[in-house]
């Protein structure tokens, strides 16, 4: 059976060779909208409390990149805001197969008790 740190090391095989892993660091990007850059802190967040390793603004061996990767699930966090669910869905062909997408409204996580 494989470990939960053998897991997250695997996933992290996935990521661009010397990307730094911050964990839970959400690498501020300065041309997202502010709400976009504080639901993704919010985000990281509630799963570092939930116990999970999360990466912000991971970078895949192809330039893919993500708002927030999570080692322990093989799963990216899509926070959308400015985009429309089609245009993000077009980012699918782009990560790598081992990888599921889940996708939250920016104004959900912000204004809701999440």
């Amino acid at each position: 059976m494989v470990t939960i740190q053998e897991r997250r090391n695997q996933c992290s095989k996935l990521l661009k060779d010397g990307m730094r892993i911050n964990l839970w660091d959400p690498k501020f990007n300065v041309h997202n909208d502010w709400k976009h850059e504080v639901a993704k802190c919010k985000l990281l967040y509630e799963l570092k409390k939930e116990g999970k390793q999360a990466i912000g603004e991971a970078i895949f061996k192809n330039g893919a990149r993500a708002d927030i990767l999570i080692l322990d699930t093989f799963q990216v966090i899509e926070v959308l805001n400015s985009e429309t669910e089609s245009e993000a869905l077009r980012k699918e062909d782009y990560y790598p197969f081992e990888i599921d997408i889940l996708y939250k409204d920016c104004k959900e996580v912000l204004y809701k008790d999440y």
